[in-house]
């Protein structure tokens, strides 16, 4: 069996890919899209009724295709909230009014 650590990877272009090939990926990436959102709202449903005090979560396991669950502390950092969107010209603006150029 190889190595991957002996593994040299490189990156495909999607676009290079046949028509076939193509449509084959593109049905890869949107099955697992929908398999990463069902796994967060089995994941939510798992937390939700462990019923966890203040300071607890639960996280999961998936190794070899067996459900591992584990108790820990929450010390995950809040996210940080991201900026307003805003327009080309409004943020060309804020530039301007800062005295940068753009």
């Amino acid at each position: 069996m190889a190595k991957t650590s002996d593994a040299v990877w490189i990156e495909i272009d999607p676009e290079t890919l046949t028509p076939e090939i193509a449509g084959e990926y593109r049905m890869y990436k949107n099955l697992y899209r929908e398999m990463k959102a069902q796994r967060a709202n089995f994941e939510k449903a798992m937390s939700d009724a462990a019923q966890l005090p203040e300071g607890k979560r639960v996280i999961f396991g998936y190794n070899f295709g067996k459900l591992s669950v584990a108790i820990v502390d929450d010390d995950r950092k809040p996210a940080k909230a991201a900026p307003a969107k805003q327009s080309l010209a409004d943020f060309i603006a804020s530039q301007a009014s800062a005295g940068r150029r753009v």
